[in-house]
């Protein structure tokens, strides 16, 4: 130990580096946080001060004023806090506004997951959404319903939405799903083609049930232009009716979009017009008819 104070103390005794350390010791103590926090503790004493010099310096070195130098970060996203324990010095590290609103966001986008949609989707919201006649504010009033239903932790039903293309049915459920985002209610929304062509992607992985398990347990599940799918019987029968018959048993909400009708998409999923075809195409809509508000948006083609 002697050997080692006897090799700082030459080390000090050198001129270069007795200036650099004044340097950092002006710079530390003419700091306005420093200052301001040595004035807040009148108790410290110069002792105090001089074995805590090097958490003033940590402090010091992140901080421009009151503002924290995120390249300077010794923890990324925590700034430094000074506090007094047992009439010492010491250094904390507090999350930021920024970092803290950051992460929430990513927390939040983990909870909704869009899967074979746009990226524009993510942006949708109820107050940008076109409730320009009676048919849409009649679909925004029971979006806003079911959302606040959710929120209240109450059991409530799913919605199907249907009309032609372009009336804004994606939009609105998209809307819906992201209402539930910050509401910290965890939603899959997922395009019914793009999710019929890797479920059949899948069958052929391990992977599969754990797959197929996401979407029956997910809280809320929003299929969009379910009947646009390529149908089989595997997809009707061991996809959508697996998912939805677990979905109903457990009340968990599901919601669709699509530009059929309740009988016009019977009808796809008939298939082939057999009669054991229309009686599982049959099984298969009153779950859906049971678990859902059908609702018709009319109106023009938006997208053109």
């Amino acid at each position: 130990m002697e050997r080692i104070n006897q090799s700082l103390s030459q080390l000090m005794n050198r001129k270069e580096v007795r200036e650099a350390y004044e340097s950092i010791r002006r710079r530390t103590l003419n700091h306005p946080g420093v200052i301001a926090f040595l004035n807040a503790h009148p108790e410290l004493e110069e002792k105090a001060i001089e074995i805590g010099f090097t958490k003033l310096s940590e402090y010091a070195e992140q901080m421009d004023g009151k503002t924290f130098i995120e390249d300077q970060a010794v923890i990324p996203g925590h700034q430094p806090v000074l506090y007094v324990d047992l009439r010492q010095i010491a250094i904390r590290y507090e999350e930021t506004v920024a970092h803290r609103q950051a992460r929430r966001q990513k927390e939040m986008d983990r909870k909704f997951k869009s899967l074979f949609l746009p990226e524009e989707v993510r942006e949708a919201s109820f107050e940008s959404f076109d409730w320009a006649d009676d048919a849409r504010k009649i679909a925004l009033r029971e979006a806003m319903r079911f959302v606040t239903g959710m929120k209240a932790r109450q059991k409530v039903n799913g919605l199907y939405l249907h009309g032609s293309f372009g009336v804004g049915k994606t939009y609105l459920l998209a809307a819906i799903a992201n209402e539930l985002k910050v509401a910290d209610i965890e939603t899959i929304l997922v395009h019914a083609p793009g999710f019929v062509s890797e479920a059949k992607r899948k069958i052929r992985t391990e992977s599969f049930d754990s797959f197929l398990t996401s979407f029956q347990h997910v809280p809320v599940l929003l299929i969009d232009d379910i009947g646009a799918e390529a149908i089989s019987p595997w997809v009707r029968d061991e996809l959508f009716g697996i998912i939805l018959q677990y979905r109903m048993m457990h009340r968990l909400p599901t919601l669709y979009s699509s530009n059929f009708s309740g009988e016009e998409l019977e009808t796809h999923f008939s298939i082939d017009g057999s009669p054991q075809n229309k009686m599982k195409a049959q099984r298969l809509m009153q779950r859906i008819s049971t678990t859902t508000t059908q609702i018709e948006l009319k109106g023009e083609n938006r997208r053109r």
